[in-house]
């Protein structure tokens, strides 16, 4: 039996709440600072004339990280909400290339998918095939290293996983980079395009990120592609309302100030109102540069992490669009014609120039009621470096009109647009806490990110710990609710 101990957790985002869901759960008395005021951190949402944006990530994968912390609240709990409710969906992504009529549906089901390739490029569906085999036998075999275990502990590398990671290295690609194990394996550059942009999941560049993020694609070919009845806003209130069933208590437009720690132990955390929270254990859900500098002052930072290269940011423009576009569904992708070159533009310039690569999620494809009849509601995103001086009003201006000639050389239209609103990684910095508005931290391009990103148990202070995209194992809400599930496990083991 686990003592009861006074735990805050510092952020509100998806890996904060389901920390504090975990915690509470063993019996923990928990707090949450958040210094917005409402939950959610980066899948926060936006209302304009009648049309509702999720405003930050838009893929739901790995729907049991979710039924896994309903399975930790009893039946018997008052006030205990639903299970989490979501749909599978029979396709991912619309995939648009200004030179073909028709995009290219990328199919769940694996064989459908590969029999349309043949169709319409002629490569091989045992080719195809064989890929996607790949990429899950990679993902299989190191997600019980990579993901689900710190790779800061020497248990990890004691463990059954690591074992069998060790006996099957020879199988994976660990040399070279994506776009380079892409070109070789599957012989077709719109193909090889279409493998590359999985590097862009955690704000990577394929022509440099390493061949290993071929794992990344399993998540949408071999579990599946999956949509929240709610939208992606559903995620943090059920994870909310799960927590708060199991009497979390929640402060918002609360910012913690300071980390506060005496003899190598923490005791608490004292927020921007003055008050101090008492606690043994302590978790950052924040970036982890605001966390050293601004929470940690006093504390040597590890320079070595801190510095490292950002992951992309984006321009986000949230338009309400009147009319609809049968030709669009709920993920789309619109490719520039040069991938290569669009990407030496982000880390040379800042911009992906005149021929981006557009995102566009239209939620109201799946929820008629996110858009006013006869309307859709366009979530249009574009990879930017993250840097938020280089983002004035004139360069989201010049961009604004790239994207648009570049929707209207691919789908033959501009959207007819009724509202707008727009996030550069200066307001996306400001609103979340990102540092220069990097979406997932630090990059991953390099082939030792994965081991250059933070820790998740503090070596230098007794109960601190971090979770959240900016730390191990990274960006994204599978990432986010597995480091959750670290950080409980840690915490446990130290109890």
């Amino acid at each position: 039996m686990i003592e009861p101990r006074d735990v805050v957790v510092v952020g509100a985002g998806v890996g904060g709440l389901a920390t504090a869901v975990r915690m509470a759960a063993r019996g923990h008395r928990v707090t949450v600072l958040e210094a917005a005021s409402t939950v959610g951190g980066k899948l926060a949402e936006h209302v304009d004339a009648g049309h509702r944006f999720d405003r930050g990530p838009s893929l739901f994968t790995m729907p049991e990280l979710m039924e896994e912390l309903d399975g930790l609240v009893p039946s018997d709990v008052p006030n205990r909400p639903r299970p989490f409710a979501y749909r599978t969906l029979d396709r991912s992504t619309h995939y648009f290339w200004e030179d073909e009529e028709d995009p290219l549906v990328a199919w769940t089901d694996s064989e459908r998918f590969a029999r349309d390739v043949e169709a319409r490029w002629g490569v091989p569906a045992r080719r195809l095939l064989r890929h996607l085999r790949t990429s899950r036998d990679a993902f299989e075999l190191t997600r019980g290293v990579f993901l689900e275990r710190s790779l800061h502990e020497s248990s990890t590398y004691r463990s059954s996983a690591a074992w069998r990671l060790l006996a099957r290295v020879w199988s994976l690609p660990l040399l070279g980079t994506l776009d380079r194990h892409n070109r070789r394996r599957l012989g077709h550059p719109k193909l090889t395009q279409f493998f590359n942009r999985y590097a862009t999941y955690n704000g990577s560049d394929p022509h440099r990120a390493p061949a290993m993020m071929h794992v990344i694609p399993h998540l949408e070919h071999g579990i599946g592609t999956f949509f929240p009845e709610g939208g992606m806003r559903a995620i943090p209130r059920h994870l909310e309302a799960l927590a708060t069933s199991l009497g979390v208590r929640f402060l918002t437009d609360t910012a913690a100030e300071r980390i506060l720690h005496t003899e190598g132990r923490v005791t608490g955390v004292r927020d921007a109102h003055g008050e101090v929270h008492p606690a043994h254990l302590v978790v950052s859900n924040a970036d982890l540069h605001p966390t050293y500098r601004r929470l940690l002052p006093d504390l040597d930072a590890p320079e070595h992490i801190l510095t490292q290269e950002r992951s992309t940011s984006g321009v986000i423009f949230y338009w309400g669009v009147r009319g609809t576009h049968p030709q669009l569904s709920l993920h789309n992708i619109l490719f520039s014609k040069d991938y290569a070159d669009e990407f030496r533009r982000i880390q040379n310039e800042g911009s992906p120039g005149a021929d981006p690569t557009v995102y566009i999620n239209i939620t109201s494809k799946e929820l008629p009621q996110d858009a006013p009849e006869g309307h859709e509601n366009w979530f249009v995103l574009m990879n930017v470096e993250a840097n938020p001086e280089k983002w004035d009003k004139d360069a989201v201006a010049t961009l604004r009109e790239d994207v648009l000639a570049k929707i209207e050389r691919t789908l033959g239209e501009r959207p007819n647009i009724v509202c707008e609103q727009v996030l550069d990684p200066g307001t996306i910095e400001s609103m979340t806490g990102s540092w220069r508005g990097a979406l997932y931290g630090a990059s991953s391009n390099s082939k030792a990110a994965a081991f250059l990103r933070h820790r998740n148990r503090s070596v230098d202070l007794d109960g601190l710990y971090f979770c959240g995209g900016s730390v191990h194992p990274g960006g994204g809400i599978p990432l986010c609710l597995l480091g959750a599930r670290i950080v409980d496990e840690l915490a446990h083991q130290d109890a």
